[in-house]
């Protein structure tokens, strides 16, 4: 997030008119008509920067209240496009992202391999991997609900976030993220194809290749992403088909 998040809520607050901003009493009642419930004193806490880790009902309800998308709130999107309730939609992609995102050559992570990554890095604060199994895997009939810095901080573990939004956004923002998982998509072909472990031990024995072994390298690498049918194996030589 470049701008912490009372920051964002305050500017959202303005009116479009130029009359004064919603006061925290309004933007409660604004919620409460959009289904909400938040009370004017957690409103104002957020909006002094007192709290700043809300949980992810509460940026739904938030975004329903102002007519925005939840994604704003990290710095994503504004325009809202309909319901926007990424509570329905975070634990699917959240599994999304556990079975893609990993090295080649081995299974996905594990919760305790994130859990540790993520709290040993301390950004964010701590998580655990129960905890993760549970945002994976809800109880039926409910909904995930994790607060903020866990949103942001499942986003760093992975990755994300490149020229179509931070982070963060793809678990508040459905357009983005049908984006993002048609990339991962191609990904997948390329990694599966041995793309990514070429380009990664090219990156590494490129320096000690003759100039032939260089032009076979790129006609390799161009050849994959071209048909995602190519598959390499490496040795001590180079590379073969």
């Amino acid at each position: 997030m470049t701008e912490n998040f009372a920051t964002i809520l305050d500017r959202l607050c303005a009116r479009p008119d130029g009359r004064e901003p919603f006061t925290n009493t309004e933007l409660t009642r604004l919620v409460a008509g959009s289904g909400g419930e938040i009370t004017d004193g957690y409103i104002s806490h957020l909006r002094k920067g007192h709290r700043d880790n809300p949980t992810l009902q509460t940026v739904e309800d938030l975004a329903a209240a102002l007519g925005v998308c939840p994604a704003v709130f990290v710095g994503g999107r504004r325009e809202r496009l309909g319901p926007e309730l990424p509570r329905r939609s975070f634990s699917r992609k959240l599994r999304h992202l556990f079975a893609a995102i990993h090295p080649p050559h081995r299974g996905p992570y594990t919760p305790e391999e994130a859990a540790a990554a993520i709290t040993s890095g301390g950004r964010h604060g701590s998580i655990s991997s129960s905890y993760i199994r549970e945002l994976l895997n809800p109880d039926p009939g409910t909904l995930p609900n994790p607060r903020l810095r866990h949103i942001l901080a499942l986003a760093g573990f992975f990755g994300l976030g490149d020229e179509h939004g931070p982070q963060a956004a793809y678990f508040l923002d459905d357009r983005l993220a049908e984006t993002v998982d048609a990339e991962l998509a191609r990904f997948i072909e390329l990694r599966d194809a041995g793309v990514v472990e070429f380009a990664a031990r090219m990156a590494r024995q490129a320096p000690d290749w003759t100039p032939e072994l260089r032009r076979r390298a790129v006609h390799a690498i161009t050849e994959a992403v071209e048909t995602g049918e190519a598959t390499w194996v490496f040795g001590n030589g180079g590379m073969s088909r």
